[in-house]
């Protein structure tokens, strides 16, 4: 079993409840290629609970030089035997086992194969394959992660019918200080701090979340009517007031409060996701963060606020105030907590729910609830029924043709790549012979793919030049090691996500562009 010590920088990122959540996981990996292994290595090593890798494949020669995870001695022997093994060796944390099953023949099995597992990764399968796999995940209600390597580019699919997460956690500094809206203990402390009768020590550290409430309150008197600043006029006068109380230049917390004058002028508002999500589109409402999300919606009714965070920064400031505005916080976060608490009782009395949620999830949901968000995507089904428009999700067609830095090409060269393989049982290239003339009618044929899956988008000047294609084919369906590891390493990152419900995933397609070092995600 796992210890804090051992796992203890990845807790920080995602919490012990993060890793129980991430040890409870089997990950069916359909596929053993370099691809497939270089994602399962940056599951394991975090600590995943179990893996299951399903192929029919032997090792090959060549197989050798791109896939890390095998030996000489592994050659002609079952590639799925032979990854799973040395992977274990990496976190004797975590279980492996392998079916030496044909990824074809496990998605035809359907539903019933995958029942146990609680993500699939698919490696390397052609588009109606995995098109029938989403549908399967779609019925189970587990995510699918579709990954494909091929020479110098590559593409990650993510899809799960709904992903509801409430730690996004978003690189914002914004906070939830409600400097514009004081409630009563936070208005009262402020009141309290008599900024002409201090001594200069205590000036000097005084919070700055009671300097910017006490400017802002001065800013009010002098433009009376208004309640915040808006114009650049404005935020300036604001700036001057706290200026002018400025005794001197060593003054840290007034520098402090220059820097976060913004707080004291963005007004408090529900972000659009979060508004989304308290309409409560769902048909899992007996769902945990349902049963939350619907307590938080009819406290945003009573109250017109999301809970309070209650997290503080760290500031300039004298102990016994920083310590009394943390128990504010805190006792004010506690409150709104208990008061979703008691929204649930009733909620799950009237669904009939058993049991009840955990203390520490609604904690959790409570103190990150201004970041919460539903990520829908679309079934790579749909996907494969254009059009698709920006109304509908999709990309701007019209953007994308005009810049020059797109992956867009790579895309439909991929795509149509993929539909050779299907209908040729190879890809374009591999049984061509050197040179371009042995590679021209490959390229011919993938050109005229190429083509009839861009006119069904029926999107004007959309092409792909030729350039693309043709470096598709000199591939011949080699994966390089080079590529499949970043493109395992971001589709590893990707998996902890959706299954630690924590930080925003990708929506919904990576396109990868070794020749340039570039990357792109768009929504299909």
């Amino acid at each position: 079993m796992a210890t804090d010590d051992k796992y203890d920088r990845q807790l920080r990122l995602w919490g012990s409840h993060g890793q129980k959540l991430l040890m409870e996981s089997h990950i069916c990996c359909l596929g053993s290629s370099a691809v497939a292994t270089e994602t399962l290595k940056n599951l394991v090593l975090p600590g995943i609970g179990r893996f299951t890798v399903v192929d029919s494949a032997a090792v090959e020669a060549a197989d050798l030089g791109n896939n890390f995870f095998l030996e000489e001695a592994d050659l002609n022997k079952s590639r799925a035997e032979a990854v799973c093994r040395l992977l274990q060796e990496l976190n004797p944390d975590v279980v492996g086992a392998f079916l030496n099953k044909s990824p074809m023949v496990a998605v035809q099995e359907g539903a019933e194969f995958f029942r146990n597992f609680t993500m699939v990764v698919a490696c390397q399968l052609p588009e109606a394959a995995c098109s029938s796999l989403g549908d399967i995940c779609q019925q189970l209600n587990i995510p699918v992660i579709y990954i494909t390597s091929l020479g110098f580019v590559g593409k990650i699919r993510l899809y799960i019918s709904e992903h509801p997460v409430c730690e996004t956690k978003p690189d914002s500094e914004l906070g939830d200080l409600r400097l514009t809206d004081p409630f009563p203990e936070l208005r009262q402390f402020a009141n309290s701090i008599d900024l002409a009768s201090l001594d200069n020590l205590r000036h000097g550290h005084v919070p700055y979340v009671v300097l910017l409430i006490k400017a802002l309150d001065a800013w009010r008197e002098q433009n009376s009517g208004k309640k915040l600043p808006k114009t650049k006029e404005e935020k300036d006068k604001l700036k001057e007031i706290l200026n002018g109380w400025r005794r001197n230049p060593d003054e840290l917390n007034f520098d402090e409060a220059l820097d976060n004058a913004y707080k004291a002028w963005v007004p408090y508002t529900i972000p659009d996701p979060v508004q989304s999500l308290l309409e409560l589109k769902t048909s899992n409402l007996k769902s945990d963060f349902w049963v939350v999300a619907r307590a938080v919606s009819q406290f945003v009714r009573d109250c017109g606020k999301l809970p309070l965070a209650g997290s503080l920064p760290d500031m300039a400031c004298l102990t016994e105030w920083y310590v009394k505005l943390q128990e504010i916080y805190s006792s004010r976060a506690g409150g709104d907590c208990a008061a979703i608490n008691a929204h649930i009782a009733g909620i799950q009395r009237e669904i009939g729910a058993e049991g009840g949620v955990s203390p520490d999830y609604v904690q959790r949901f409570c103190r990150n609830a201004q970041y919460a968000e539903v990520f829908r995507f679309r079934s790579l089904s749909e996907e494969l029924q254009p059009p698709v428009n920006v109304e509908d999700g999709g990309p701007d067609w019209a953007e994308e043709i005009d810049d020059e830095e797109s992956l867009i090409p790579w895309y439909f060269a991929l795509r149509a790549a993929e539909r050779y393989r299907q209908e040729r049982e190879h890809f374009p290239g591999a049984l061509a012979g050197n040179g371009e003339a042995a590679l021209s009618a490959d390229v011919a044929a993938l050109t005229q793919l190429a083509s009839s899956i861009v006119d069904s988008y029926k999107v004007e000047n959309l092409a792909v030049e030729s350039k693309y294609l043709e470096e598709i084919v000199r591939y011949g369906g080699c994966e390089l090691h080079t590529t499949s590891s970043v493109l395992g390493g971001i589709a590893a990152q990707e998996a902890v996500k959706l299954i630690s419900k924590q930080y925003s995933p990708l929506n919904n397609t990576l396109l990868y562009d070794g020749l340039h070092g570039k990357s792109q995600v768009l929504e299909f």
